[in-house]
């Protein structure tokens, strides 16, 4: 790291070469911010769509699982729809008996009533005590009869209740079973499509993260760009090379030393810093404490009035020097 007078430092600033040196380096800084942007943005873009395949393949699976819980509930209900069906044989089966000893009551009782109208209009014709004790004992059974035709049709009827409402029942299960098995398919394919959705975002992901992984080659490329424009910095101007900073020692003065500003900071340090402005500083302190450099400091044939205007950088990126 040279020694120089503020004079010297400020031609060196104005120079062309400084201004070429300049100039490559605010290019590479702006490939690297430009590279920057673009890699964050591929890695938000990224986690954003592993996140979305993330929920979609968990919305999937929970879909799964309801056209799983609709399988089962369509299962159950066939098996009901079967135990219902295998009831209503067995209700016919019993209803069918009973329909056949309740016929059979029917006839008894039907032979009775004829057999009690023949020997009523027998006791008419020819009444005896023998005659009327015969028809009171026929009236007794046909009343019987009768009564138990009553019971024998009331169990029948119950029976044949009984087998429309396993029937009724039957119907719905099997209606239920039908849409049960309906709904799961559907819920199947939906989930199916959830995913093959998920699969096409982890595709998405990884086509992003061999993106992103090109972006940060182009980061680092751009990083060295600038690291090389530094470096080449030292050799060129004989200063010592910080990130933000050019250093120069103060000729004359073994405490002093000048830094050139590559950054413009109105916030972090105790000046607002602007880009290629000339500072003083303590060579032990640092940029921690900055000070104006003085013009009086100045001296010698490299000194004029151009080299100390403040004036900013033009458009086309030729610097202009300027004391703080």
């Amino acid at each position: 790291m040279n020694s120089k007078r503020l004079a010297e430092v400020l031609a060196l600033v104005g120079s062309a070469d400084f201004a070429s040196w300049w100039k490559e380096l605010e290019q590479a800084r702006t490939e690297n911010e430009a590279a920057k942007r673009e890699w964050d943005e591929l890695l938000s873009h990224e986690a954003l769509v592993e996140s979305q395949a993330e929920i979609i393949q968990k919305d999937a699976i929970d879909t799964l699982y309801r056209a799983d819980e609709s399988e089962d509930a369509a299962a159950k209900a066939q098996a009901e729809a079967a135990e219902l069906e295998n009831k209503s044989f067995r209700a016919v089966s019993e209803f069918e008996q009973q329909r056949f000893r309740a016929s059979e009551s029917w006839y008894r009782a039907g032979a009775s009533e004829k057999e009690l109208e023949e020997r009523r209009e027998n006791c008419r014709k020819a009444p005896s005590r023998k005659l009327e004790g015969e028809l009171h004992a026929l009236e007794r059974s046909h009343r019987h009869l009768s009564d138990q035709y009553l019971r024998e049709m009331q169990r029948r009827d119950r029976f044949w209740e009984e087998v429309e409402v396993l029937w009724a029942k039957s119907a719905q299960v099997n209606l239920m079973v039908a849409e049960q098995q309906v709904l799961a398919k559907k819920v199947r394919c939906h989930a199916e499509r959830l995913f093959a959705s998920a699969d096409d975002k982890r595709k998405e992901a990884l086509a992003l993260r061999g993106k992103a992984e090109r972006a940060a080659d182009q980061v680092s490329a751009a990083a060295k760009k600038i690291a090389d424009s530094l470096s080449s910095a030292k050799q060129r101007f004989g200063c010592g090379v910080g990130k933000d900073f050019l250093y120069f020692l103060e000729a004359g003065n073994p405490k002093g030393a000048y830094c050139v500003s590559l950054i413009g900071d109105h916030e972090n340090y105790n000046l607002e810093l602007q880009p290629l402005c000339v500072y003083s500083l303590d060579a032990q302190l640092g940029v921690s404490r900055l000070e104006p450099a003085h013009e009086g400091v100045a001296s010698g044939p490299n000194s004029s009035p151009r080299l100390q205007a403040a004036a900013n950088p033009p458009a086309d990126g030729e610097p202009k020097t300027q004391v703080a």
